[in-house]
């Protein structure tokens, strides 16, 4: 009986042991994860400010299809297109 008892306490000491090494692994790719996503937010700043005259083509386009002509020419469209 004490020789399974031994046995269990073993087997549950290794896997406690093998539980925190792969903690302490997760953690350090948290911690790496963690410095290089600040690093990239550090560096997005000023290469998003160059995207700012594409960004409002593109919203100038949006709205431009959005809007009440094309939705008009859309419905006529619709209209010869039927079967």
């Amino acid at each position: 009986m004490n020789t399974i008892l031994i046995v269990c306490v073993i087997t549950v000491t290794v896997a406690f042991v093998v539980l925190v090494v792969q903690a302490v692994l997760t953690l350090q790719q948290m911690r790496h994860t963690a410095k290089a996503m600040e690093y990239l937010a550090l560096n997005a700043d000023g290469k998003l400010t160059a995207m700012d005259p594409m960004i409002g083509a593109i919203k100038t386009a949006s709205s431009a299809v959005s809007s009440g002509w094309f939705k008009i020419a859309r419905t006529v469209y619709g209209l010869f297109s039927k079967e």
